[in-house]
């Protein structure tokens, strides 16, 4: 089998709490990809028919973690860049979408957390359906955030000038003069710094 293990690492999101999050993927991915390769090269072994069955049940559930490793990377770097938005109450709209893919996130990641084995994700019941569908919900929530930019910017064409981060951070704070300050010289040419009267108006 696979000997493999997840390295985590501690992660705390936008209210503080705490999460397990998978450190490094190209160790397990190459691991499985090693046995998916050792399985190819038996079969041409004059010997394989004796190991069929054995041999392609274990390549059928090499394929599906294989697969489930590389959704569970996708939702991992998807969450990680819309947690700090969603967590601070944007887009009202998708909070309940985003929410339950949070939940079923930091569910599978407290099942991998408990026991780090590679193999043992496998047997998380139905985790590859799960993992499909918060695949399309996270889709659905950035595709909401782009939309909602893309809206914004069209309003004042200077937000093209800056990134999505520096945008939302802007958006979130508008009230904040110095986190306007802090992106005028990405908005306007040659201004670096302006004064606000203490109406802030």
């Amino acid at each position: 089998g696979i000997r493999a293990e997840f390295k985590c690492i501690e992660h705390q999101d936008a209210s503080g709490r705490k999460i397990a999050l998978i450190k490094e993927w190209k160790e397990v991915q190459t691991a499985v990809g090693d046995h998916q390769s050792v399985l190819q090269a038996m079969r041409d072994s004059p010997c394989f028919e004796k190991f069929r069955s054995a041999t392609e049940d274990w390549d059928a559930k090499l394929s599906v973690l294989a697969m489930g490793l590389n959704d569970l990377n996708a939702v991992q770097r998807k969450w990680l860049y819309l947690e700090p938005i969603f967590g601070r109450g944007a887009l009202p709209a998708q909070q309940d979408n985003f929410k339950r893919v949070n939940d079923h996130f930091r569910s599978i990641m407290s099942e991998v957390e408990a026991d780090t084995h590679v193999i043992a994700f496998a047997k998380i019941k139905g985790v590859t359906k799960t993992l499909s569908d918060m695949l399309d919900q996270l889709d659905r929530c950035q595709k909401a955030l782009s939309d909602f930019l893309e809206e914004k910017r069209s309003k004042f064409p200077r937000f093209y000038f800056i990134g999505d981060d520096d945008l939302l951070e802007i958006l979130g704070q508008a009230q904040n003069p110095e986190v306007i300050q802090a992106h005028l010289k990405k908005l306007f040419q040659a201004i670096f710094a302006v004064v606000f009267s203490d109406d802030t108006k």
